[in-house]
């Protein structure tokens, strides 16, 4: 299901560009890798958590000052420059 929405989100920022390109507004995709915030706390299965607690302990994750930082140089970028599609992962993340 994560996949299939995250193709979903990719389609709509693509047709959300089209359609709203002439109007010059700007549609930016930003995909993050692993990144430290608090929806890990919510994950009530215990196999997942033990997966991502896992990942946390063999990685330095992003955080969420990495992502608004990148929020923040996007959206400063001359009006005629549009960042397409942005994905951002921790060095060690694959």
């Amino acid at each position: 299901v994560y996949g299939a929405t995250q193709a979903a989100i990719t389609q709509l920022s693509a047709t959300l560009r089209t359609e709203l390109g002439a109007r010059k507004v700007r549609v930016t995709n930003i995909e993050p890798g692993l990144t430290d915030t608090e929806l890990g706390s919510h994950i009530d299965n215990a196999e997942l958590s033990g997966e991502l607690d896992g990942m946390f302990g063999f990685m330095e994750s992003l955080r969420a000052d990495d992502i608004a930082d990148l929020i923040a140089y996007t959206a400063s970028r001359p009006a005629h420059v549009n960042l397409r599609q942005v994905v951002v992962l921790p060095t060690r993340q694959a």
